[in-house]
């Protein structure tokens, strides 16, 4: 995730975050929410590439050991052993590949990140994403007040710039055999 910087202010009635725009009188409901990320099937994959790695090692080590036993005075036999080693060799650095990109996948997820949920007449969007907790409860409680007072909002409302984790706007999760779904936080 690529760090930017957002910036937030009310004018015109107008909530800008960045480049989105949501008029003040078609908010519904302004929210902070930490984000849970699921680190299960990223822990699963790598589960299933090292039991079929492993069992791959095993397979190769019983097929050198059986064209071994069948021609006893061959190459094979007499380097036996170092082709069990080579193969399990390739196992080991395999299951390093495998452990370091769950490793790169669950990267992301150790930070705890906070979401500004904005709720509209048509669907919630996540607005902005950020480590930073206390910036996100600012916000809500600035557009609040900014809803609640629709006359002047720019008096309560300075103009802020956040570093934003996430992009703006909808994200569209594609999952499944026919399955379209839009992922509304």
């Amino acid at each position: 995730m690529a760090d930017e910087s957002i910036k937030v202010e009310v004018s015109r009635r107008i909530l800008h975050i960045g480049s989105a725009a949501y008029p003040l009188q078609n908010i519904a409901r302004v929210q902070s929410q930490e984000l849970r990320f699921a680190r299960w099937p990223a822990i699963r994959s790598f589960l299933k590439a090292a039991v079929i790695l492993i069992v791959l090692g095993i397979a190769a080590t019983v097929a050198i050991k059986f064209a071994a036993n069948r021609q006893a005075g061959s190459t094979i036999a007499a380097n036996q052993g170092h082709y069990i080693a080579l193969a399990w060799a390739a196992v080991t650095v395999l299951l390093a590949v495998s452990a370091i990109v769950l490793l790169v996948r669950l990267l992301p997820t150790w930070r705890r990140y906070y979401a500004l949920i904005i709720d509209t007449a048509g669907s919630a969007r996540a607005a902005l994403v950020t480590t930073e907790r206390m910036k996100i409860s600012d916000l809500v409680t600035k557009i609040t007040r900014a809803i609640a007072n629709p006359n002047d909002p720019t008096t309560i409302f300075q103009p802020i710039s956040i570093t934003n984790n996430s992009h703006i706007g909808d994200n569209v999760q594609v999952s499944g055999t026919g399955n379209t779904g839009k992922v509304t936080v």
